[in-house]
């Protein structure tokens, strides 16, 4: 039994009575812990307070697969009230730091506590109301961190792809550069006939129009590529699997070529080929290395537009633009399993909105139906005007959320998802923006194959009609 004067010393229970301190002393349970030991784990449960009168107890919350200590308890001091008075899981796990020595109280005593004294319940309430706002706003920072880590991995991911079929065909362009310089020297001088020179000009532009495409599968044309490589080297061409390919992808075959290779001598007819392969295959890699560019360019101008950089945090902007912005930023998480339909009423006004904020609510909503539907399923998103004001619903093909909890989604640290894989913050976030911040409301429907999240903006009286 733990000793009376060990309770006594404790400020939590400075204001008890004798009489009760004599009966705290028959209902706690004398707790011993080494270093290390678990008290409780997170997602567990457990029916006991600690009071701790000797060590130190850490609160720990599993995020991204790390424990993420959120909280130290040091004597004297106390933990647990709030799963046991709610009846909920436990939203960390305590952990000794240090040998400690606590009293664990049961939830009835702990209760009995609460209504015969005014200091203990006041203490209790006051410290549980700070952990639980010290908490939230040290995950919400980390949610927004999360956040900001997605976006950045996003971009990476899009931009590597392009930035490195820049790079390549830079490097190749420079090569084919040198391979176009010496065939030209060569060609001016091979004397080839005017005509001769017409008709390689003529295979050139034709092949810039794009006015035939090569074929669309890949066995095919490496087939045209192998018959045409045949070819050429009959002719005389050097390393002809280099020219075939260019080519083959301008739509240029044997048939275009033999009569050049009739009329010309084998030297002519092999400068010739070579410069018509290194002219068509550099045009091809500015091309790619423009499109790459531009690819380069349009993450960008839509990370500017989702962030609403140089902008003031309230503007007048249009839903749509916001949901295409957030659409192109999370591109890597829309597979190609998932499809996306679009059903917009473009006549909708432009809002007044924090836009950076709302587009938080966009990704929020579609992050999570792109983990309920597992990558691969039907996104639809659509919006629509009703009286004053505007409708967006984004619905997700997933199994849906159980009605016995549709009702708790909005709630903050409420999560479907398994313990490490979220903070329960994502739509409490989503909330708040929505109804703090802009005077709507966001709803749920959910039925498997079928979870919509509906949210209502109010038509601003500044709205300007587009």
């Amino acid at each position: 039994m733990v000793a009376l004067q060990n309770l006594r010393e404790m400020p939590l229970f400075a204001d008890l009575s004798e009489e009760r301190m004599q009966w705290l002393q028959a209902n706690v349970e004398d707790v011993r812990v080494k270093a290390g030991e678990v008290l409780r784990s997170e997602g567990e449960t457990f029916r006991g307070f600690f009071v701790i009168l000797d060590g130190e107890i850490v609160a720990s919350k599993l995020i991204d697969g790390q424990q993420m200590p959120v909280r130290r308890y040091v004597a004297p001091s106390f933990c647990g009230a709030v799963p046991l008075l709610a009846g909920t899981p436990s939203l960390t796990t305590l952990k000794a730091e240090s040998d400690s020595h606590l009293v664990r109280l049961s939830e009835q005593v702990l209760r009995e506590l609460l209504a015969c004294c005014d200091s203990f319940s006041r203490t209790i309430f006051r410290a549980t109301a700070e952990r639980l706002t010290n908490l939230e706003a040290l995950l919400r920072t980390r949610e927004k961190m999360a956040a900001l880590g997605m976006l950045a991995a996003a971009l990476a991911h899009e931009l590597n792809n392009p930035a490195a079929a820049l790079a390549r065909a830079a490097d190749r362009a420079n090569e084919v550069r040198d391979v176009l310089n010496e065939s030209l020297y060569a060609l001016s001088l091979s004397s080839i006939p005017h005509e001769a020179i017409r008709a390689i000009h003529a295979l050139s532009a034709r092949a810039g129009t794009k006015a035939t495409q090569s074929p669309p599968d890949d066995l095919a044309r490496s087939a045209q590529e192998s018959t045409l490589s045949d070819w050429l080297a009959a002719q005389g061409v050097a390393k002809p699997w280099l020219v075939a390919p260019s080519l083959i992808a301008s739509g240029i075959v044997c048939d275009d070529i033999a009569p050049l290779g009739e009329s010309l001598v084998p030297e002519q007819f092999n400068v010739s080929m070579r410069w018509l392969g290194a002219t068509i295959e550099l045009r091809a890699l500015l091309e790619e290395a423009t499109r790459s560019a531009a690819h380069i360019s349009d993450m960008v101008k839509a990370l500017k537009s989702y962030a609403y950089m140089d902008q003031a945090p309230q503007q007048e902007a249009d839903i749509h633009d916001g949901i295409e912005d957030t659409l192109t930023i999370m591109r890597h998480r829309l597979t190609q399993a998932i499809a996306v339909k679009r059903e917009y009423d473009r006549s909708l006004p432009r809002l007044q909105v924090y836009g950076s904020e709302l587009n938080q609510v966009w990704t929020n909503i579609i992050d999570n139906a792109v983990d309920a539907m597992e990558g691969c399923g039907d996104l639809v998103i659509s919006t629509r005007r009703e009286g004053d004001y505007a409708v967006v619903e984004i619905t997700d093909s997933g199994p849906g959320i159980p009605p016995e909890i549709q009702s708790r989604v909005f709630e903050p640290f409420f999560t479907t998802k398994p313990v490490g894989q979220g903070t329960g913050l994502g739509l409490d976030i989503a909330y708040r923006i929505v109804v703090n911040r802009h005077g709507g409301t966001i709803l749920v429907n959910s039925q498997p194959r079928a979870t919509t999240f509906q949210v209502r903006l109010p038509l601003s009286a500044k709205a300007i009609p587009k």
